[in-house]
């Protein structure tokens, strides 16, 4: 018995059902790699500001724990000893932590003469006294405060040596206090606080001199 002719109409209509299948598998395949391209990307995206969002805390909580410690006012502070390397004059060294300084790097030869000053010393060379033993009372002033400066000024035209007023600003705060090593912030003047921190710490300097002995801690 003669079979069934195959008619091109019958190949060309399943050539047809292939590529159609084909074209679906493709089309699928390429709607999975379009969805894995985008997860990828939504993946990335979210660990990139992950990544930002610690790299942030963490460039914040380097900078907390660098910058210097801010005590109440009225509080003694205490900072690290930044040794005594003598420097020359405009000489770059690194950041001092505290403000005003307490320690560290200052002019070999240059040191500020006891009594009132109308201009702020220099962090190198106020320093240095500080060395010496002397006691440093600066002011931040941005406003009028002639009778806080001249309560000041009375309390140390009493000291014939070894204790300096001066301008400072960018405190924050009125008065500050430094000594060797340590400092406190007045929001007023208070002459008893005053006084006594000069008698605690007076000559408590690294250097000893033939006329005021360094007293012992």
């Amino acid at each position: 018995m003669a079979g069934t002719p195959v008619t091109d109409t019958s190949v060309a209509s399943g050539q047809k059902r292939v590529s159609g299948a084909r074209a679906r598998q493709e089309a699928s395949l390429a709607a999975q790699r379009e969805a894995r391209r985008r997860e990828t990307q939504r993946t990335r995206i979210i660990w990139g500001s992950v990544i930002a969002v610690v790299a942030i805390l963490l460039a914040a909580l380097v900078y907390w724990l660098a910058a210097p410690a801010s005590a109440a006012p009225g509080a003694l502070q205490e900072f690290p000893i930044q040794g005594r390397t003598h420097i020359q004059r405009g000489q770059s060294h690194p950041d001092y932590n505290s403000k005003p300084p307490t320690s560290g790097w200052h002019y070999a030869d240059q040191v500020a003469s006891p009594g009132v000053h109308v201009d702020p010393i220099p962090n190198e060379v106020q320093v240095h006294n500080l060395e010496h033993g002397e006691i440093m009372i600066q002011y931040d002033c941005p406003t009028d405060c002639k009778e806080m400066i001249a309560s000041l000024e009375a309390i140390v035209r009493s000291y014939p040596k070894k204790v300096l007023l001066a301008p400072y600003p960018g405190t924050g705060h009125p008065i500050t206090l430094t000594s060797w090593g340590r400092l406190k912030y007045l929001e007023a003047v208070d002459e008893a606080v005053i006084r006594k921190y000069i008698a605690d710490f007076k000559d408590k300097g690294p250097e000893v001199f033939p006329d005021e002995p360094m007293a012992k801690p």
